[in-house]
């Protein structure tokens, strides 16, 4: 399965718009942390519903788009008000150089050929855009969720367990969600070799990276 394939399952929006309640309440993920300056046009490429659109408008951000390739989450961030454009990370269908700045929350992990997904994402910014990411990081504590997640019976037990297990199934399936995980020096070197790094921070599950687009050589 080429990444550009990739999708999720038919009941993926439904899983994912029970669990995301419960990743809002984990994930400190306010956007504000990347300190874009309001006015300038950002993209958020696998925008679900619309959460991180919602929060950067109530931050008084107005020219933002979403990109989505799954159609229940796309009409969902567009009854929020929001342009919508149907996509995926390694084919936005966006023109060369239309954003300032690019949001890949949680969707890097769900592609296999990585240098693909950064392409597109650096093909679509304008001359040192920003490119803003969060992802799973392979910490103790996670490699310790997954194991409860995917390894013991927690998921019957628990809802919140259930959910996760619900929403990440099929990740573990095309083994995208350890692939990640194990590649994440690969991962980075290719990110690199195209921005560069503003900042990176690590917390007990995930990673937040700021990157500027770096000049063409």
């Amino acid at each position: 399965m080429r990444d550009s394939e990739f999708v999720q399952d038919a009941t993926y929006a439904d899983h994912f718009g029970a669990y995301k309640s419960i990743l809002n309440r984990v994930l400190d993920h306010d956007p504000a942390m990347f300190e874009l300056p309001v006015g300038i046009r950002i993209v958020d490429i696998g925008c679900g519903y619309g959460d991180l659109l919602k929060l950067l408008r109530s931050r008084g951000h107005t020219n933002l788009m979403g990109v989505e390739p799954d159609l229940t989450c796309l009409e969902g961030a567009r009854k929020e008000g929001f342009e919508v454009r149907e996509g995926t990370l390694t084919a936005t269908g966006l023109p060369d150089a239309c954003t300032d700045a690019v949001i890949v929350s949680m969707v890097f992990h769900h592609v296999d050929d990585y240098d693909a997904a950064i392409r597109e994402v650096a093909r679509v910014l304008k001359p040192g855009g920003l490119l803003c990411v969060m992802e799973p990081a392979p910490t103790v504590l996670r490699t310790l969720m997954d194991f409860l997640t995917f390894k013991t019976p927690l998921p019957r037990i628990s809802k919140s367990v259930g959910q996760r297990y619900a929403v990440m199934k099929l990740e573990i399936e095309t083994g995208l969600y350890p692939k990640f995980l194990a590649e994440q020096k690969s991962f980075h070197a290719i990110l690199q070799g195209r921005f560069e790094k503003v900042w990176l921070r690590r917390a007990w599950f995930f990673q937040f990276g700021k990157y500027r687009l770096r000049s063409p050589v």
